[in-house]
């Protein structure tokens, strides 16, 4: 399906999915325990602030599933933000740059085949 880095981008993916398989709003609130007016909300690009655990139940109900690329080369030049400072680290391999969580947009991918995202 591709990459979703916007919320109405992430709205519209639901909507698109949805009416092609024909279900309705109804149907599909019935399926995740969510309101008719939060999903209508979502495909909008109404709601900014959605939250992930309800767009997961969106996206399972429907048969997709979301994959995270942590390849930073795959990142379309998204800023990575270093990690915060902590104590010193253990004589072990470094940890991977983290992105603050609404940097996470540009690597957000959604499959609907369930398979392999590469």
């Amino acid at each position: 399906m591709g990459r979703i880095t916007t919320t109405e981008a992430a709205g519209g993916a639901i909507r698109r999915v949805r009416e092609d398989r024909g279900i309705t709003r109804a149907e599909l609130a019935a399926r995740t325990g969510l309101s008719v007016r939060s999903i209508y909300s979502l495909e909008t690009g109404e709601s900014q602030n959605f939250g992930l655990g309800n767009y997961l139940k969106l996206l399972e109900a429907l048969g997709l599933v979301m994959s995270v690329d942590l390849d930073p080369m795959n990142w379309d030049n998204a800023p990575i933000a270093p990690a915060p400072a902590t104590t010193p680290a253990p004589a072990v391999a470094p940890a991977p740059p983290t992105m603050p969580w609404n940097d996470l947009a540009p690597i957000w991918r959604l499959d609907n085949d369930g398979g392999d995202p590469t």
